[in-house]
């Protein structure tokens, strides 16, 4: 049966389905002072979680739902002011997630030209900052992805990612906590799971690398608030992060920009190398601003376009384990910063590609399905299949990059 409803209008209709409040989570260890947008109206994923909100706060100010974008940033700066960071969900409070707080605020800023947004969010701002400097800094001065789980929750982890993954009789051989440290690592990321961090004997050595995704992003967050401080009259604390800022690319395009390919990866700091994977991640520094080059970005495209989007990961041969933030999946996260990143580098083409890939395949399942999906395969433009979990019916960063991209 076809859905002629446009998914425009559904998402529109569907929002209000999305939202939460802390009297109706059962399994939350923080309570939430406001409502919150949860990704999925219906099942699997109806807590806060953080990233995702992110995106959903993108469809939710287009769609003049602005107080409850505004709640969600509101309780963001909650569980900052508890805890020093966000953390992955609000029954997940022993890591956090890509930081995407300050570009949350300077979104809602720029939407709604009030000055008393930067009063009211910019000490959580600064708190967050302090979170990955302190906790989540690497030898080399760049940022990690790690976490703050106890023994014992890592031994029960254990045992849940081996029944998700299936470790290899090399992986077995590795101290338990020490594998579940990097496997906690990259769920922190929020792409677990994923090849990037692959080294000889462990799939996931996460804690070897300093992240390419994480540290484009603390470099966009260091921009943006340096833009907001300015607005405040606050110059010369702007310019000291904007200084931070300048550094933060001057070691990116140190460590992870490949002089033989021009493209960017993951930097090994404890072997001194790049990750084997070219990923999506590898958009992030034409995203914000770090590169300009139009050839790096057309390149990084070409390896990962499929015929219906934008794959995780590149295709590594038939042999190869592939996980679900990997070949094929389209995960619309990505889909949003190379859209993002074609944009900045004025690459229309691209960025028309990529839209009219994202737009158009969410449209034709939606036709077939009723529903928006959590992921999409981008080989064949289908609700993607993988192993670790059943791919849920989803609102959430589907719904708003649908309606970023609709928009811009």
């Amino acid at each position: 049966m076809v859905n002629k409803m446009d998914v425009k209008h559904y998402i529109q209709e569907n929002w209000k389905n999305t939202i939460r409040t802390s009297a109706q989570a059962d399994n939350s260890f923080m309570k939430l002072p406001k409502p919150y947008t949860v990704p999925c109206a219906k099942t699997l994923f109806t807590n806060f979680f953080y990233w995702d909100t992110y995106f959903a706060n993108l469809g939710l100010m287009l769609d003049g739902m602005e107080e409850q974008a505004k709640n969600n940033l509101d309780d963001m700066a909650f569980f900052i002011k508890a805890l020093g960071f966000v953390p992955n969900a609000d029954h997940l409070i022993t890591r956090t997630q890509p930081p995407l707080f300050t570009r949350g605020v300077y979104d809602y800023y720029m939407h709604t030209q009030d000055k008393q947004v930067i009063y009211t969010y910019v000490d959580m701002i600064r708190k967050e900052f302090s979170f990955f400097e302190n906790d989540r800094m690497t030898e080399i001065g760049l940022n990690a992805y790690k976490n703050d789980e106890t023994n014992r929750g890592k031994l029960w982890y254990y045992d849940e990612f081996n029944r998700r993954l299936g470790y290899t009789e090399d992986e077995k051989r590795i101290e338990k906590f020490a594998l579940t440290d990097h496997l906690l690592a990259i769920a922190e990321s929020g792409w677990d799971f994923n090849p990037r961090f692959s080294v000889e004997g462990n799939r996931f050595a996460s804690q070897e690398f300093a992240h390419l995704d994480l540290n484009c992003l603390l470099f966009d967050a260091e921009q943006k608030l340096a833009y907001m401080l300015s607005e405040i009259g606050e110059e010369s604390e702007a310019a000291q992060w904007r200084k931070k800022a300048q550094q933060r690319a001057e070691l990116i395009n140190r460590y992870m920009l490949d002089p033989q390919t021009g493209l960017y990866f993951d930097y090994n700091y404890k072997r001194n190398c790049l990750s084997k994977t070219l990923s999506a991640a590898a958009f992030y520094p034409y995203a914000f601003g770090i590169s300009k080059d139009d050839k790096g970005a057309k390149e990084t495209l070409r390896r990962l376009a499929l015929e219906y989007g934008i794959s995780a990961c590149e295709y590594r041969g038939e042999d190869a384990t592939y996980f679900q933030w990997d070949y094929p999946s389209m995960w619309p996260s990505n889909m949003y910063f190379a859209y993002v990143a074609m944009k900045n580098l004025g690459l229309q083409d691209e960025a028309k590609w990529v839209k009219n890939a994202y737009m158009g395949t969410v449209k034709r399942v939606f036709a077939r399905t009723g529903d928006l999906w959590e992921k999409y395969d981008a080989k064949l433009g289908d609700v993607s299949v993988t192993s670790e979990y059943d791919t849920p019916a989803m609102m959430g960063w589907t719904a708003g990059v649908y309606r970023y991209m609709q928009e811009n």
